[in-house]
Parts: structure tokens; C-alpha cells; sequence
């Protein structure tokens, strides 16, 4: 299991896009519409994406699933075949339960993006994001919290994303682990 984190803004979001255009990854048909959970896979059917599609084609990762998605999540990461590779992003799974959980039964990987003030600001600007600080300082508590638990310490990669030339480098060290 590789998990992206980060605060709103942070990028990724844009970094999962990339990830799945460069794996070729595509809805998963067989998925009842109505589960909570709907994971996507590459043509390889190696890896597998957890998040969904909203307003068309336009991917929101999991933030915009319902908040009891995370037993489904379990279930279907649990039965997986050995050599799969799950990836995930965003707020709504990353809990210190689904990791804590990913981190006893799998091979987690948690890769932490932050980024300057100034570019969170303007990443906000141009995407129209309306949340209130109050809002982040609860995201960003609950980020710290979770990076802080000693069992996660080993696991985790913290990258900067402020540029196109370090969400490059964040990118190829997600291929590198995915392999």
C-alpha cells in the first residue's frame, strides 16, 4: 500500500492524475456503482488506485467518498493477491486506523508532501478552494498526528512540492516503490 498525504494544496491530487496516466489506469467495470469504494486499475492489473470520478471524468481521489468507506477499503485491500500494489491520496483514508491497519497486514508506504505558504495560497487561488484556516488547522493537526506515531516514523518519505522539478522527484520515487 503506497498512501500520499499531505494538506490541501500540497498536490496530490495532480501527482495521483500523473501516476495513473503514466500506469495506464482506468475504471474498474466489474465494480457495483453503488459500492462506496470504487477502485481503478492499471492495465496490468498490478496496481490499483482507490478514489473516484465525479462531475464526468474529473478524478477526486477519496476525499469525496462517504466517510464509512473505510471498512470497504480494508475488505478490498485484504483480499487482494500478494504481489498488488494499492494506492491512495487524500484526507478520507488517511487515518491513523486504515494506516495503522495497512501497516500490521501490508507493506505500507506514506509519502508526506508539504509546500511553502505562498504556494499553498496560490494553488488555492487557482483551483477556487473556499475552506477556512480553522479548517486546515484541523487537516494539518490531524497530518501531524498521524506522522508522529512512532510505528509510521520508518515509513514515511517526506518530499516538498512547490515546483514542477520536485513533483518530479516525488514521482519517480512513488515509481520506484511501486516497481
Amino acid at each position: 500500500v503506497v498512501y500520499l498525504c499531505g494538506a490541501p494544496g500540497t498536490g496530490k491530487t495532480t501527482l495521483t492524475r500523473r501516476l495513473m496516466t503514466h500506469y495506464g489506469v482506468s475504471k474498474t467495470p466489474s465494480i457495483d456503482p453503488a459500492w462506496p469504494l470504487v477502485p481503478f486499475h492499471s492495465d496490468n492489473s498490478r496496481l490499483f488506485v482507490l478514489g473516484k470520478y465525479e462531475d464526468g471524468e474529473v478524478f477526486s481521489g477519496t476525499d469525496r467518498m462517504s466517510m464509512a468507506v473505510q471498512p470497504e477499503a480494508i475488505k478490498f485491500i485484504d483480499g487482494l493477491y500478494d504481489n498488488a500494489t494499492v494506492f491512495g491520496e487524500g484526507d478520507r483514508l488517511f487515518t491513523n486506523s486504515f494506516m495503522q491497519h495497512c501497516n500490521e497486514n501490508h507493506n505500507l508506504s506514506i509519502y508526506l508532501l508539504t509546500t511553502t505558504e505562498d504556494v499553498r495560497v496560490e494553488r488555492y487561488k487557482e483551483r477556487g478552494s473556499n475552506q477556512n484556516e480553522t479548517w486546515l488547522a484541523g487537516r494539518l493537526t490531524k497530518i501531524r498526528n498521524i506522522v508522529g506515531n512512532m510505528d509510521f516514523m520508518s515509513i514515511i518519505h517526506r518530499f516538498n512540492n512547490n515546483n514542477k522539478e520536485e513533483q518530479q522527484i516525488v514521482f519517480d520515487a512513488i515509481i520506484k516503490d511501486i516497481g
